[in-house]
């Protein structure tokens, strides 16, 4: 195991942005891990999987350590399901297809997501009507303070829309090393999901494939038609995708945007939740979602670009980096989009990329 000092993250973070980490390091396994956080105890860390969603605003004082643990072992094979353990570095991608090409169901909506499968908890992943909450069984991994190797249930972890146990309690203390999910050997997919747009249908994307019932392959294969319609190539520009995450709004407020955009769509935030029915989240009963990405329209950010930074011409949700950006560059212009949708529409939009 290499410990590098001055470390240029610039392809470890979403923006590709030249930021550099005091020290980093990648770990191979979990034995390699604890002599790393042993070793360096007193640095300030931050854990890393592909950086997909991350923004660094500035060097990194302290110890980065990218998780590059993988593996995929079978648990268990059971009548209708299957159980499989996933070390936490293995590409979520990747995973996606070696399961629809085994013909397991449960994650092919989650289709070219980017990032690594240890992320996929901390973000709760979600696509087209699926969230990885859904097949999440245990998530394994390593306090960073004591070292003991701990095992904790997904239902356990508050895995909500876009958030996590991760990204709140064990934030900094909890290093996710593999999970353990379900998935199924019968189709479970849901083809509800539609946009504003017609490409935006998985319904009308699958019917060029023949009739149902569809398996997970053709899902999968829908779904990544979709997302590379939407998205600009993550290998090539540096962006996160969506920066924020789409706002939760009473019911009432949603009949007053219709009347300003007849076309805003709402969807369930039982859709997008999964507590337990005493947690006080249930509370936002009354509430839909909204997106995002339709405000940001109605004011005019698809394909906006001042100076450096930019969203994506298919796309205002999707923060781009147009050339040799700053995080302040990209600070300034999220910041503004922020500011525009809360001066019109009175909703203050959420960071769903994480900002270091």
């Amino acid at each position: 195991m290499r410990i590098y000092k001055n470390f240029n993250l610039k392809n470890y973070n979403a923006f590709k942005l030249t930021v550099f980490a005091k020290y980093f390091a990648k770990v191979n396994t979990i034995s390699d891990l604890k002599k790393l956080l042993k070793k360096y105890r007193k640095e300030k860390k931050f854990i890393l999987g592909d950086g997909f969603n991350t923004l660094f605003t500035k060097n990194f004082n302290g110890l980065v350590i990218k998780i590059n643990i993988k593996g995929i072992r079978f648990i268990k094979d059971l009548p209708k399901s299957v159980l499989i353990e996933v070390g936490a570095g293995e590409d979520w991608n990747k995973f996606v297809l070696y399961s629809v090409n085994n013909n397991f169901s449960g994650i092919e909506n989650l289709a070219l997501i980017p990032g690594t499968v240890g992320a996929a908890p901390i973000q709760n992943i979600a696509a087209y009507g699926q969230s990885f909450g859904e097949v999440a069984l245990k998530i394994k991994g390593v306090n960073i303070y004591t070292l003991k190797e701990q095992t904790l249930l997904a239902k356990n972890c508050k895995l909500y829309y876009r958030d996590s146990l991760f990204k709140h309690e064990l934030s900094n203390k909890f290093v996710i090393t593999s999970v353990i999910v379900k998935l199924f050997k019968e189709s479970h997919y849901d083809l509800n999901y539609h946009g504003r747009l017609p490409y935006e249908s998985l319904k009308a994307e699958l019917s060029k494939y023949g009739h149902e019932p569809y398996s997970p392959k053709d899902i999968a294969k829908a779904v990544i038609h979709l997302r590379k319609i939407k998205m600009p190539d993550f290998k090539k520009i540096g962006t996160a995708g969506s920066f924020f995450k789409n706002p939760f709004v009473s019911k009432s407020k949603f009949e007053d945007l219709k009347k300003i955009m007849p076309d805003l769509q709402a969807y369930p935030i039982n859709k997008m939740l999964y507590p337990h029915p005493n947690d006080p989240v249930f509370k936002l009963a009354n509430f839909v979602k909204i997106p995002a990405g339709r405000l940001l329209d109605e004011l005019g950010w698809k394909g906006k670009i001042i100076n450096r930074v930019g969203t994506f011409k298919n796309h205002a949700l999707v923060v781009i980096n147009n050339g040799n950006a700053t995080p302040k560059d990209i600070i300034t212009f999220t910041n503004a989009m922020k500011k525009d949708v809360y001066i019109n529409f009175k909703i203050q939009l959420e960071t769903e990329v994480n900002i270091i």
